[in-house]
C-alpha cells in the first residue's frame, strides 16, 4: 500500500464522518426548535392559566373580605370557615400546573427521543424511524393548539 492510496483512503473516511457531522448537526438543530416550541408551549399554558387563577382568587378574596366588613366581627368569630375562599379555587390552579408541567415532560421527552433516534439512525445508515418523527411534530402541533386554546379562553 503507498502512500497515496492511504491518503485517499483517509481523505473519504473524513468526507464520510463530515458529512455525518452535519447531518447530526442538522437533526440537533431541528430537535432544539421542536424542544423550544413544547417548552413555549407549556409556559404559555402555565402563565395563561395560572393568570386566571389569580384573577378568581382575588375576587373570591375581595368578596369574601366585603362580606367580612359587612357582617362585623362576631359573625366572623362565629363562623370563620364561611369567609375564606373556596378550597377548589387554591386547589383547582396547583393541579393544572402540575398536569400542565407533566403533559409538556412527556412532550419533550418524545421530542428529545426522536432526535436521539435518527441520529442514530443516521450514524448506522439505517433509515430513521418515520412514526417517531411524525408522532413528535403532532406532538408539537397539540401543543400550539393547546396553548391558542388557554389563550382564547383568558381573553
Amino acid at each position: 500500500m503507498n502512500f497515496q492510496s492511504v491518503v485517499e483512503d483517509v481523505k473519504g473516511r473524513v468526507e464520510t464522518i463530515s458529512g455525518h457531522g452535519q447531518k447530526v448537526a442538522e437533526i440537533s438543530i431541528d430537535s432544539l426548535k421542536q424542544v423550544g416550541d413544547v417548552v413555549v408551549g407549556g409556559y404559555k399554558s402555565l402563565v395563561t392559566e395560572n393568570t386566571t387563577a389569580a384573577k378568581e382568587i382575588y375576587s373570591a378574596a375581595v368578596s369574601s373580605f366585603e362580606k367580612a366588613k359587612t357582617d362585623g366581627l362576631k359573625a366572623i368569630a362565629a363562623d370563620p370557615i364561611s369567609y375564606l375562599p373556596a378550597t377548589d379555587t387554591l386547589v383547582a390552579p396547583f393541579n393544572q400546573t402540575v398536569t400542565v408541567v407533566s403533559r409538556t415532560g412527556e412532550e419533550l421527552y418524545k421530542v428529545v427521543k426522536t432526535g436521539v433516534e435518527t441520529i442514530q439512525a443516521q450514524l448506522t445508515g439505517k433509515s430513521p424511524v418515520a412514526k417517531v418523527a411524525k408522532a413528535a411534530k403532532s406532538t408539537t402541533k397539540k401543543a400550539a393548539a393547546t396553548v391558542k386554546k388557554a389563550v382564547k379562553a383568558a381573553q
